[in-house]
């Protein structure tokens, strides 16, 4: 049987991380040498997913409108693991429901 709470939460997790990832890359717009970093999210042998993060070597600066965009997609993705959770919640509590 599919975990999808399980699924969901490391989903959840891993978008906190590229959250924080994104406002630290935001936050040193400014500051002389920086380098930003980047997240990737990786599917988990165990059907979640985690995040791994390193330095994005290809950029000599923070593109403000590439971490707009991130901001974006970690919104949407944010939201679409809340409805999963919520939708798999109602369902367990149906299944509940008709068994009692």
């Amino acid at each position: 049987m599919i975990d999808l709470f399980g699924i969901a939460t490391s989903a959840l997790r891993a978008l906190s991380t590229r959250l924080n990832v994104t406002a630290h890359n935001i936050a040193n717009l400014n500051t002389e040498d920086f380098r930003p970093s980047k997240t990737t999210i990786n599917e988990d042998k165990n059907n979640g997913v985690y995040v791994t993060i390193s330095r994005n070597s290809q950029a000599e600066e923070v593109d403000i409108a590439g971490e707009m965009t991130e901001l974006i997609i970690t919104e949407s993705s944010f939201k679409a693991n809340l409805k999963t959770l919520r939708t798999a919640e109602e369902t367990e509590k149906s299944v509940l429901d008709i068994i009692a």
